[in-house]
C-alpha cells in the first residue's frame, strides 16, 4: 500500500517541484506527510476511508496559519510549494480557497484571535460538527459589531460568547437553542433569532 509520503513525494516529482516528503513523526506515520523548509512546514493527512481524504495543514513554527482539505495530491503539492516559498498567508489563500478566505488567513496573520474565530465558525470550510450545530446563530451573530468585539469559544459543541458572557447551547441538530445567561439562568429554547434576541439583552451584564 503506498503511503501518504510515497505518494506526495511522486506528485511533488510528476510535477517538477524539488521539495522533499518526509514521515511526520506521529503513532500512524503511514497516513501522514510533512514537508518543511526552516520554520515553515506543510502536513498531509492521507485517510483513504474518508469522505474528503487530504488534509493539508500550512504552518509556521508550531501555529497553523492555512488548513482545508484538498481536492486531490497536486493541488496540496502546489499549496504547499508556495508556501514553503515564504508566501504570505492571504496570497496562499486567495490562490487555494479550500484553506480558508483571505479575511481568515490575514486575521491569524496578525494574532487576532477574536476576528480568527468568528471567522472559522461562520465560515466552516473544514466542515466542523461543532460550527455545524451553530451555524443558524452564528449566522446571525457575525453580523453584529457588539458580539463581534468579543471573543467566542465553544465548548461541547456550545458557544460562548465573551469571558463569562452568555452561553448559546444548540438543542440537538433542530436550529434550535438554550441560552445560558451569567446571572445562573437557563432560558427558554428558541430559534435563532430568539437567541440572538437574548445574548443582546445580556450583554450590558458583561461591563460590570
Amino acid at each position: 500500500m503506498t503511503t501518504a509520503r510515497e505518494a506526495w513525494q511522486a506528485e511533488f516529482d510528476r510535477a517538477g517541484i524539488p521539495r522533499l516528503v518526509r514521515e511526520r513523526d506521529v503513532a500512524d506515520p503511514h497516513w501522514h506527510a510533512t514537508v518543511a523548509v526552516g520554520d515553515r512546514s506543510a502536513d498531509l493527512l492521507r485517510a483513504s476511508m474518508r469522505r474528503r481524504p487530504l488534509y493539508l495543514a500550512l504552518r509556521d513554527g508550531s501555529a497553523t496559519r492555512l488548513q482545508g482539505f484538498a481536492p486531490d495530491l497536486a493541488v496540496a503539492a502546489a499549496a504547499a510549494d508556495r508556501w514553503l516559498s515564504g508566501e504570505r498567508p492571504g496570497p496562499v489563500a486567495a490562490a487555494w480557497p479550500f484553506l480558508g478566505s483571505v479575511a481568515l488567513a490575514e486575521a491569524r496573520e496578525r494574532g487576532d484571535r477574536g476576528e480568527t474565530r468568528w471567522l472559522w465558525l461562520y465560515e466552516n470550510h473544514c466542515a466542523d460538527s461543532v460550527a455545524d450545530r451553530l451555524a443558524p446563530f452564528v449566522e446571525l451573530a457575525f453580523d453584529v459589531p457588539e458580539l463581534r468585539a468579543l471573543e467566542p469559544s465553544t465548548s461541547h459543541f456550545s458557544l460562548h460568547v465573551g469571558r463569562n458572557g452568555p452561553v448559546v447551547e444548540p438543542v440537538g441538530t433542530s436550529g434550535r437553542f438554550r441560552v445560558h445567561t451569567r446571572d445562573g439562568r437557563t432560558h427558554d429554547e428558541t430559534d435563532a433569532a430568539g437567541a440572538l434576541r437574548i445574548v443582546l439583552a445580556s450583554l450590558p451584564d458583561l461591563t460590570t
